[in-house]
Formats: structure tokens, C-alpha cells, sequence
């Protein structure tokens, strides 16, 4: 058992700590605004003297024994916070404007998320009367202070197990399908986006241009299309043909 008792002052009159002469009533929890004169006492009443001064009696109050909290298990779930974050980054990059800031947005957001609720861990542990991390822990990262947070407390690995299970699948999944294949035609359709809007955008015709990142473009005549802001605002529909195995295409605005 690693339980410790905790010595809990009962309930009664004390010797007031800013003014010995009087005696304060302590609730249990906290001095209260009640005092009262200390009562005069002889020299026979030695004991009762010592009971305002002396040390107060003890009782057993028994600590709260898991170490899981909801928001350890928020921190090892930052992970799937990043993927949401990084898809949100990826559209704004297409769909906004390619900037290196979104993707550094999305990091740091995960960053700050994962330290508040390390820190709101750290203080719920110790309110729980365990031995938490220590607080520069919460800045090292989730992994980091998932580490250090199973190391000091019995039973806290499941935590770290999530967060790394979460990160293979953030990281694996989407390397095994672009590996595998299963992701060519959103490749192929960012990169003719990619590069309609640079010619577009290059030549005073338009502001910005939006493309759907999933289309067919791998079978020879397949059309879809895309839309494009103007320079003055407004928007027009734009027609990609795809026009070869080889990854050959063409654009065109629409008539009307």
C-alpha cells in the first residue's frame, strides 16, 4: 500500500495565530472570522493550555488511489488533434493560399493544447494527493511528459501506450496509402490545381482557384471542374480535361 494518511485539524478553538491573547474558532478546513478572549488559566490547567497550542489530533483520510485522469487521456490523444489541425492546414493551403504558416498553425495549436491539459493534469494529480511531474514536463511535449508521468506514478502507462498507437496510425496510414497507390489521384489533382493557379493567378486573370482534391484524373476524358475567382471578385467555372495516360490535360472557362 503507498496510501499515506493526512493530518486533518479537527473542528475547535485555537490559539489565534495573529493574536495570542484571543483563540479563533478552525472549521476543519479553514479559520473562520469567530474568535473569542483566550480564557485565563492556572497553573492546574497546564493540559488545557497546551490543547490551544499544541499540536491538534490526527484522523485518517484516505486518498483518492487511481492516477487516471481525463485529462492524461486528453494529452495522449493530441495526436488525433494534429491530424484534424493538419487536415484543416492542407485545405487552407489549397484552397487559402499556399503559406508555410498553416501547417506551423496547426503544430502549434496541438503544442498548446497538449501543455494546458498537462498542466490541468499535473493539478488534478496533487489535488488527488499524488507525486505529479514535475511542471516543466507539460512544456516537453505529450510523449515527453507521458514518459516522465508513467515513471512516477504505478499504473500510468496506458496513457503513453494511446499516444503512440495514435501516432503510428497518424503517420502510417497515409504513408501506406500513398505508397500503396490509393492516393494518386488526390497527388495528380493537387498538382494540376497547383498549377492552374500559378498560371491563372501569374497572368492578372484570377485571385485564387478551387479544385476538388479527390477527381478522376487517371482515365483519358474525364472532365471536372473547377472554380475560379476573378480579379474583380466574381466567379467562374472552369472545365480540366484529362487528355492522356501520361498525365496530359487541359483547361478552359466555361462559356457561361
Amino acid at each position: 500500500m503507498t496510501d499515506q494518511a493526512t493530518r486533518v485539524v479537527p473542528a475547535g478553538w485555537y490559539e489565534d495565530p495573529s493574536d495570542p491573547a484571543q483563540v479563533r474558532w478552525w472549521n476543519g478546513i479553514n479559520w473562520t472570522d469567530h474568535t473569542q478572549a483566550k480564557p485565563e488559566l492556572g497553573d492546574d490547567s497546564a493540559e488545557l493550555e497546551q490543547s490551544f497550542a499544541g499540536p491538534a489530533a490526527v484522523r485518517a483520510r484516505t486518498r483518492i488511489r487511481t492516477t487516471s485522469t481525463a485529462e492524461s487521456w486528453i494529452v495522449s490523444f493530441t495526436p488525433a488533434l494534429l491530424a484534424v489541425t493538419l487536415l484543416v492546414a492542407a485545405w487552407a493551403w489549397l484552397y487559402v493560399s499556399p503559406n508555410v504558416l498553416w501547417p506551423v498553425a496547426a503544430l502549434v495549436v496541438t503544442y498548446l493544447a497538449t501543455v494546458a491539459f498537462a498542466l490541468l493534469d499535473r493539478r488534478k494529480l496533487a489535488r488527488w494527493e499524488h507525486t505529479p511531474p514535475p511542471a516543466f514536463a507539460a512544456l516537453l511535449t505529450a510523449p515527453v511528459y507521458l514518459v516522465i508521468r508513467a515513471l512516477r506514478l504505478a499504473r500510468s502507462w496506458g496513457q503513453l501506450v494511446a499516444w503512440a498507437l495514435l501516432m503510428v496510425g497518424l503517420i502510417g496510414l497515409p504513408v501506406a496509402a500513398w505508397f500503396g497507390g490509393a492516393l494518386g489521384n488526390v497527388q495528380t489533382a493537387v498538382g494540376i490545381q497547383s498549377e492552374v493557379r500559378d498560371a491563372l493567378v501569374s497572368s492578372g486573370q484570377a485571385s485564387a482557384v478551387s479544385c476538388p482534391p479527390i477527381a478522376d484524373t487517371t482515365t483519358v476524358g474525364a472532365i471536372y471542374s473547377c472554380d475560379v475567382t476573378l480579379t474583380d471578385g466574381s466567379h467562374k467555372v472552369l472545365w480540366v480535361s484529362i487528355d492522356s495516360d501520361a498525365g496530359d490535360y487541359s483547361y478552359a472557362f466555361a462559356i457561361k
